[in-house]
């Protein structure tokens, strides 16, 4: 895992898995400190430069799931919408095949 921390807007996170595999689907669960340091809106840039999304998370009560098809050993997240302020997430998943 890489952090690219920045307040608010443009936030974001990399993961490395250790080969190339197929993504089918990502999970997101945004922090809150009540009215800030909520991500609103998420994008996923895999190795490449390929974006998918954003995907728009509608609170920061559980996690939330979508669906993407593609290929790749590096992702990041970025965080495209927020409430501004310290920023972060709870947990991010990333399910696929090798």
């Amino acid at each position: 895992l890489v952090w690219v921390k920045r307040d608010g807007h443009r936030v974001g996170i990399g993961v490395g898995l250790a080969a190339r595999a197929h993504i089918t689907g990502i999970g997101c669960w945004s922090r809150s400190m009540g009215s800030s340091a909520e991500i609103r809106a998420v994008r996923v840039m895999a190795d490449g430069g390929q974006a998918y999304g954003p995907f728009t998370l509608a609170d920061a009560g559980s996690i939330h799931y979508f669906a993407i098809d593609f290929t790749a050993q590096r992702l990041r997240f970025e965080a495209v919408d927020t409430s501004g302020g310290n920023t972060g997430a709870v947990e991010i998943e990333i399910y696929g095949t090798p």
